[in-house]
């Protein structure tokens, strides 16, 4: 029995099912027409991962691998920061063209590194494509930041396209279908908020350029630097202009932006410290500051040099700590009372808000517009306008601290001046007073040489014309003996040649204590207060040699070597004589007495000396006195110049020749009067004069 063939109803149902089914898997990913311009492919996409950087063009296209190729669910693909390459996999079908109008496949992330795409020919045969960042601008297919590639002819079979993809920078996959011109046109629009953006960045920069010129401020230049670099790192990084202005820059497009990066990193940290005042209102916190200043340093100078990867896993975690830390600081410093610290919180919020909610847009869970689009470059923009606001209310912080200090400062002045008239009356009341006990010391003083040179100076006369009587009386009798006869001759002339010189001697040194009395004199009778110009030197030489004739300098039992240093030419000194010859007499007589105490130790090779020397400084005077004798202790250099004391032993002095010299130099010649001693090993005294002092008081 022979079997009754398949009814034709059912051959016709299964070859209705085989069509059906060869036109669902023949339908194109994209049909591109004319209607529109521009055609996402965005979840037309399939893609694929290739962990091992291995796979070929031959290997993805053949039939076992498309299983692996799993449609995006994302719009554009986007899947961070990947070391895997990834293949893009898509078909088209061109309908219905106007066939002078050339479109384009562009891939719109310009960092992106390897972009080679692969159609696929009627005969299996692939038209390869090379492009990415690392391709010469004039290499490209299409002139662009884009990596834009021709499309070829697809209007009667669908054309399969494959897209092998590599990167260090992010890993997102923007692929549209569209024409030149809408190439040209979407790429010119896509810049417009940037150059926004770089119109707020430049009015900031010029804007605190200027204030920190007048001001002076670091935290000015801080904020200068920070914008500077960190909004060229945002332009660089996010925007493909470097693409589009230095076409062949290549790899260091990738490299720069990581560098400027963290630049801004280290900048904004040093403009925090600086604003905020850490080192003072958060000394704990800023030390972590400073660890972080010299991290960000370090990490500045090698970001150049390390891989971009490494870089930027150093760069992420740089961010990630002071992100945090820059959030405290603030918060604690605006909680102890500096206001301007709320307004930095609030920038350094906005950039991290917009940081953290970049990878929830790059996952798609949030709505894909020019907002989510644009996170970064807003949230650096809100970041660095809130900075420049509170660099601003600094200013009027400033501004009202110091109206508080005017306040204050006219508030002391006044009650300065109610009593500046009484207290000026009492100071000067205070001084006329000194310089009349001055004045009365130097005049008592002067009146007690007076009265002693005028009581010597008749004993004196008398010494010296006895003198002169026994002279002649000596001649006389030496006459009359030369008539005797010659055996008494002799000794009585040689007796009476004795009294002859011993009459000299007198004479001689009765006309030297006449000298000295006649200059005591002078410096008595001269008008207390009345000046006169003198020659120093010579005037510093008399008074050595009165010091020198002075009894106390015979009682030292051992001569002293005097030296004097003194300047040729200087100029004269306007000085009141009498005042500073008492002055330097009394200097010149306690480095005697100095010298004269050393001498009495019995030290093996000492030699008593005294130097005077004159210098002329820049319409100055000095005169220096030192000795090498028992010098002054250093527990009593503070009270050398008080009126009574001494370190004399009682009988010696009685404390007020210092005292005199001082103010006699000091109040009465504008000059000064130092010293320089250590106990054991001599004293210099220094008195400096000027020139010319004008009226003195």
């Amino acid at each position: 029995m022979v079997k009754r063939s398949r009814s034709p109803k059912a051959i016709a149902l299964f070859l209705f099912f085989i069509c059906v089914s060869a036109s669902f898997a023949a339908q194109p990913d994209v049909v591109v027409e004319g209607t529109q311009d521009l055609w996402h492919v965005g979840q037309g996409l399939f893609v694929l991962e290739d962990v091992s950087q291995a796979l070929t063009i031959g290997d993805v296209s053949r039939p076992g691998f498309a299983h692996r190729f799993i449609r995006s669910s994302m719009d554009p693909p986007t899947y961070g920061f990947s070391r895997s390459v990834y293949w893009v996999r898509f078909s088209y079908l061109k309908k219905d063209l106007a066939p002078e109008r050339r479109w384009v496949l562009a891939v719109m992330n310009a960092p992106l590194e390897h972009v080679d795409v692969y159609f696929q020919r009627p005969d299996g045969s692939f038209d390869v494509r090379r492009g990415g960042s690392r391709v010469p601008w004039a290499s490209r297919e299409v002139a662009h930041r884009f990596h834009g590639f021709y499309l070829p002819d697809a209007s009667v079979e669908p054309l399969t396209v494959y897209i092998r993809v590599q990167t260090s920078s992010l890993m997102t996959l923007p692929v549209e279908l569209l024409t030149g011109d809408e190439l040209m046109r979407v790429g010119a629009s896509l810049l417009v908020p940037w150059w926004i953006y770089f119109g707020i960045l430049a009015s900031m920069v010029l804007f605190n350029t200027v204030l920190y010129v007048f001001l002076r401020d670091r935290a000015y230049l801080y904020y200068v630097l920070y914008i500077v670099f960190f909004g060229h790192f945002i332009l660089l990084r996010f925007s493909g202009l470097g693409y589009e202005y230095f076409p062949d820059a290549g790899p260091w497009l990738v490299r720069i932006p990581q560098s400027l990066a963290h630049l801004g990193g280290l900048c904004v940290v040093l403009f925090a410290r600086s604003f905020l005042h850490t080192s003072r209102t958060v000394p704990t916190l800023d030390r972590l500051l400073r660890v972080l200043i010299a991290v960000c340093g370090t990490s500045t100078l090698l970001a150049t040099f390390l891989p971009v990867r490494v870089s930027l896993i150093i760069g992420n975690t740089l961010a990630l700590v002071s992100g945090l830390l820059l959030l405290v600081i603030p918060s604690v410093v605006w909680r102890r009372g500096f206001q301007p610290a709320r307004f930095f919180l609030a920038g350094w919020s906005s950039l991290c808000l917009a940081v953290v909610l970049v990878p929830l847009s790059n996952q798609g869970w949030l709505p894909s517009n020019i907002v989510t689009r644009h996170l970064v470059m807003i949230g650096s923009a809100m970041e660095m306008i809130l900075f420049a606001l509170a660099l601003a209310n600094r200013i009027n912080e400033a501004k009202k601290e110091s109206e508080a200090a005017r306040r204050q400062a006219l508030e002391g002045e006044i009650f300065r001046l109610r009593n500046i008239e009484l207290r000026q009356a009492n100071e000067e009341i205070l001084r006329k007073q000194e310089q009349l006990v001055q004045a009365e010391k130097i005049a008592s003083m002067g009146q007690l040489a007076a009265g002693v040179a005028h009581e010597i100076k008749n004993p004196l006369n008398f010494v010296n014309n006895f003198s002169l009587s026994l002279v002649e009386m000596s001649d006389e009798l030496l006459q009359e003996l030369k008539s005797l006869p010659a055996g008494k001759q002799d000794d009585l002339m040689m007796l009476a040649s004795d009294c002859r010189q011993t009459a000299q001697k007198i004479a001689e040194h009765g006309r030297r204590a006449d000298g000295i009395v006649r200059s005591m004199l002078e410096h008595s009778t001269v008008r207390p207060g009345a000046r006169s110009l003198v020659d120093l030197n010579r005037f510093i030489e008399e008074h050595i040699g009165l010091v020198l004739h002075d009894s106390k300098g015979q009682r030292l039992g051992v001569p002293v070597s005097v030296e004097r240093v003194l300047e040729p030419g200087l100029p004269p000194v306007e000085v009141i004589p009498q005042e500073l010859g008492r002055a330097l007499l009394n200097l010149l007589n306690n480095a005697f007495h100095a010298v004269g105490e050393q001498h009495k130790k019995g030290l093996s090779g000492y030699v008593p000396a005294v130097c005077v020397s004159t210098l002329r400084h820049a319409g100055r005077v000095e005169i220096r006195i030192r000795d090498n004798g028992t010098g002054i202790p250093a527990a009593v250099h503070e009270r050398i110049f008080e009126p009574f004391f001494t370190t004399k032993r009682p009988g010696e002095g009685i404390g007020l020749g210092l005292s005199l010299s001082h103010g006699i130099i000091t109040k009465r010649h504008s000059g000064t009067l130092e010293f320089d001693s250590n106990e054991n090993d001599g004293a210099t005294f220094v008195i400096t004069l000027p020139v010319n002092p004008g009226v003195l008081p």
